[in-house]
């Protein structure tokens, strides 16, 4: 896969450019050389995320399109959306009601894509590819929740962005490089001026990208950026075009919701749709079933949220669906390796599998192997763990500490220290089923390692 390409930046050619927030048009992300790169593609794409932020940059093209580079008629300009099947049905709804008409009035081409399955090898599936778009395609083939559920896990604060790296930026990507027939393809992205972080960000991992592709296939602009246009300027510019006030699009099991949206707004979103957090709730008591610490939340969990805001239609749907559906019982059991001294990544480089430059203070790689045991109902494997519990002599431990409904475990092994690495875990726990069984690659021989003589 390809991936972006941002540009250095050119600190003399742009100063800044205030809005009406206080917002900047930072010159390292806005430079006249990167929109002078974008300008002159012959393909040119927005990639439009369904909020608030790439509705306005939209609407401001449309307006205006010679004012960003594009021709009058569209012709060299499409839109792409990549679906990660979990979308709030508001988002959805606004973009057909209010976006797609000014799309057919302009004939503007819009495309929808989604991954095609779980491995990069599947590909990509286009959804929808017209100039008379009608209809948001709410999901492809392969969802973001599909790849949680089946992982037994949250998006987690730890990997940055990595779910929509894979399920919206690998989409477009392998799309645009397809269309272009190898030419540098001009993309939009409306980030809006109190996100400039997220511009430098991409631009320092892109760089590395780039140098290591050896070639430019992207040329970004950032328009809002440039505009000096921040989130209370995008939404006004939205609701004097529109008449509604739309939201940003995210995707109700983002880790990030508190900065997507403020947490009051997320929960009364929530309100609204109590059965899309019951799928959350229900997702994230499955991924701290496994491990403790995979609350969506850094500090605490969604569960304890809604529970706080007596969110009682979507903890009754939640209770209900971990009653009716199908649980199981899972083995789990993680290796804790010891992480490599630092004057040892001095002297030895990026590799070094000597035991005396390891440290057990330092965390390392962890390897996580989970396997189904038994499946059932929720009262079957609840009993056949309490009966696994006393033919190993072990007890049922009951804890409602991480999680307020409660999570049963049975340890075979349990760590001295959580602090100690070049230590292991063993238990079983009862969740709801549908975790594939799965081990990291190497998984055998470290835990061989951590366990002889045991």
């Amino acid at each position: 896969m390809t991936s972006l390409t941002l540009f250095e930046p050119d600190l003399d050619e742009v100063g800044p450019v205030t809005s009406s927030s206080g917002g900047l048009a930072p010159a390292e992300v806005a430079s006249t050389a990167a929109l002078e790169s974008f300008r002159a593609t012959k393909h040119k794409s927005l990639n439009f995320g369904l909020g608030v932020d790439s509705t306005a940059l939209t609407l401001a093209i449309i307006n205006d399109p010679a004012a960003f580079g594009i021709a009058k008629d569209f012709s060299d300009f499409s839109i792409v959306t990549a679906m990660t099947g979990f979308e709030f049905p508001d988002t959805i709804a606004d973009v057909e009601n209010h976006v797609l008409p000014l799309l057919r009035e302009k004939g503007i081409r819009y495309t929808q894509v989604a991954r095609a399955g779980r491995p990069d090898s599947a590909g990509v599936e286009v959804l929808s590819d017209t100039t008379n778009p009608g209809k948001v395609f709410s999901r492809g083939p392969w969802t973001l929740m599909d790849e949680m559920e089946e992982n037994g896990t949250v998006p987690q604060y730890a990997g940055g962005h990595a779910c929509s790296q894979k399920h919206k930026a690998f989409s477009i990507e392998r799309l645009q490089l397809q269309r272009s027939g190898g030419q540098t393809v001009g993309k939009l992205f409306g980030y809006n001026a109190d996100e400039h972080p997220r511009a430098v960000k991409a631009n320092k991992f892109q760089t590395i990208r780039n140098k290591k592709a050896g070639y430019e296939t992207f040329a970004l602009d950032y328009p809002l950026l440039r505009l000096g246009w921040g989130r209370e300027d995008v939404q006004g510019y939205v609701k004097d075009r529109l008449g509604i006030d739309m939201a940003k699009s995210y995707c109700p099991v983002c880790p990030f919701s508190g900065v997507c949206s403020p947490q009051p707004d997320h929960l009364k979103r929530l309100r609204k749709y109590p059965d899309l957090a019951a799928r959350v709730l229900r997702l994230e008591y499955l991924a701290m079933a496994l491990n403790d610490n995979m609350s969506l939340y850094k500090e605490d969990t969604l569960f304890s949220r809604v529970t706080d805001d007596q969110n009682t239609e979507a903890l009754g749907q939640f209770n209900a669906r971990l009653d009716e559906e199908t649980w199981a019982v899972y083995r789990l059991r993680r290796a804790y390796t010891p992480g490599r001294r630092p004057e040892c990544k001095t002297a030895h480089g990026d590799r070094c599998t000597k035991p005396e430059c390891r440290d057990s203070s330092i965390k390392g790689t962890v390897y996580r192997s989970v396997e189904t045991v038994r499946t059932g109902s929720r009262t079957e494997v609840g009993a056949f763990l309490h009966n696994a519990a006393s033919a190993l002599n072990r007890p049922v431990e009951h804890s409602t500490k991480a999680h307020g409904v409660g999570i049963d475990r049975v340890h075979t092994r349990v760590r001295p220290d959580s602090k100690t690495y070049g230590t292991v875990e063993d238990f079983y726990v009862t969740a709801p089923a549908g975790v594939q069984d799965k081990a990291r690659d190497g998984f055998a021989g470290v835990w061989a390692a951590l366990t002889a003589g045991q």
